[in-house]
């Protein structure tokens, strides 16, 4: 893996362009450039989930070592400030939020680094800050009948000023070395999943206070939905209902950064750019498996499906443990580009290529799906690789009226696909056609899709599993996987026929 930075632009396009790996490309950007350093730097996060459990008389938060973990490594960054779009504290207790605010000041005293710099706190609420008690009934089984006040939702200012030593605003406005952050917390609504509303003083924030910010620098937006019809596209959970896009359309130097979805990062579709430019920040505290990109056909060990309940408990794959995705960036902004370094920081490593914004935006915007999926690069399996198949048995997942009882697995094993000389694989497309008749598609996350891809579980083979006697596939089976890289562009097949008891397997290129 090569780590793209600014400084390293000159060394480093080279042997980039030689790999076909950056997804963005340098457009825009001076390769030359001599200056020093750039003009600000941040560290973005979302969804830290920071959770209060108390057992035997003693407070202990989950989440609270990796988000120090992360502040420290954005201290030693140098950066000038850190955004969180949302989600501080899981239930929404107050008690949450003060572990937030006390594992700020640990790393940043005063809020200031340890040059005495000043280091701008950017955060906003999100749903579980608002309303987190209520789900799973956590505010009354950790208080009683009494855990009102230890919710942030009683008292959204008094809890800000308590845990934070700042005054609260609905909407705030910092500007950090001569760049404007605008953000917006949740207050309006419970979580719906889609068409979520969220923020809804958002238009009228910008007509009253929109033309006061600089158009000839980028702007920095902040809250917990993405705008809907940007990142990921249109499927998205946990969208917003379309306000937000509608607002910011009308500033070309808008940067929206938003979190709720915990897609993960490694996904090239997590930045978007069309009327203004939108990054979806994944999550500090786990990375999300649930994706309806694919719509009509759902990824076999995630949780999506036209009916998912039903859908999901006929599934004999689990859903992808993901748990260990703890995903954030860090922005560097220079006057001809932004560069968004991708990290993982249950590794401490590089999570993807850094994304290459240039500045000022200029037509055709260059993060547009369109333009990226046309020059994108597929992953390609290693010479030599060969799959693996059978027909065994296992358990479907069962629940939902579906009872989990044993079934005949059709099991195919799947080698890693290459990433030197090619893109990333994402996911993999299964083809499944019968000789006496039927063909059958599927789709399956690759192992560690959501990790780091020096990291051992981003490195192993996925074991595939579907329900045999579910396939429309009859008869001898000829099953093809191909790899896909994040825009769904497939490198070169591998093909394994399973044919009768009586016959030999044959692998097929």
């Amino acid at each position: 893996m090569v780590q793209i930075n600014r400084r390293d632009f000159a060394k480093g396009a080279m042997g980039l362009f030689g790999w076909g790996m950056f997804a963005g490309g340098f457009g825009g950007c001076s390769l030359l450039s001599k200056r020093s350093g750039p003009n600000l730097v941040f560290g973005i996060v979302s969804d830290i989930h920071i959770r209060l459990d108390r057992k035997d008389g003693k407070d202990t938060f989950a989440g609270a070592e990796m988000f120090r973990k992360t502040l420290e490594w954005f201290r030693d960054q140098g950066v000038d400030g850190v955004t969180i779009s949302g989600d501080l504290a899981d239930c929404g207790f107050v008690e949450e939020l003060e572990e937030v605010g006390r594992v700020w000041r640990s790393v940043f005293p005063d809020d200031k680094a340890p040059d005495g710099r000043h280091v701008e706190r950017l955060f906003v609420y999100g749903n579980h800050d608002w309303e987190g008690f209520k789900y799973g009934n956590a505010g009354k089984n950790m208080f009683g009948d009494d855990y009102a006040p230890h919710t942030i939702h009683a008292d959204l200012a008094a809890a800000w000023k308590k845990a934070f030593g700042e005054e609260y605003a609905p909407i705030w406005r910092k500007e950090v070395k001569g760049y404007t952050f605008v953000g917006a917390h949740w207050i309006a609504d419970k979580c719906r999943l889609r068409e979520e509303v969220g923020v809804p003083q958002t238009p009228d924030w910008f007509k009253e206070n929109g033309n006061t910010i600089d158009p000839s620098k980028p702007f920095f937006y902040l809250q917990h939905p993405p705008p809907k019809n940007t990142c990921h596209g249109p499927l998205l959970w946990g969208r917003d209902d379309g306000r937000l896009t509608k607002t910011l359309s009308q500033y070309r130097n808008a940067i929206a950064i938003t979190g709720h979805s915990h897609a993960s990062l490694t996904l090239e579709r997590a930045i978007w750019q069309g009327t203004f430019t939108a990054i979806d920040a994944s999550s500090l505290s786990y990375t999300g498996g649930e994706c309806a990109d694919l719509h009509p056909y759902w990824r076999e060990n995630d949780n999506t499906g036209e009916n998912e309940s039903a859908d999901n408990a006929k599934k004999i794959m689990r859903r992808l443990y993901t748990r260990d995705g703890h995903q954030g960036l860090l922005a560097r902004v220079y006057d001809d580009c932004i560069v968004f370094e991708r990290r993982d920081f249950e590794s401490m490593s590089q999570l993807a290529e850094d994304w290459v914004v240039p500045l000022p935006a200029k037509d055709p915007m260059q993060f547009s799906f369109e333009a990226r999926v046309e020059g994108s690069v597929p992953p390609q399996f290693p010479v030599g690789a060969e799959l693996a198949a059978r027909i065994t048995t296992g358990k479907n997942r069962g629940g939902w009226g579906v009872k989990s009882e044993d079934r005949r697995v059709l099991e195919v094993t799947i080698p890693v696909a290459n990433r030197q000389g090619c893109g990333r694989v994402i996911d993999y497309a299964v083809e499944i056609s019968g000789k006496a008749g039927g063909i059958d598609r599927k789709f399956a996350f690759a192992e560690g899709y959501h990790r780091s891809p020096e990291s051992n579980v981003a490195n192993k083979p996925l074991v595939f599993l579907v329900d045999a006697d579910l396939l429309e596939s009859k008869g001898d089976l000829l099953i093809k996987v191909s790899p896909r890289n994040g825009f769904g562009v497939a490198g070169e097949p591998l093909g394994y026929r399973l044919p009768a008891i009586d016959e030999k397997p044959k692998n097929e290129v």
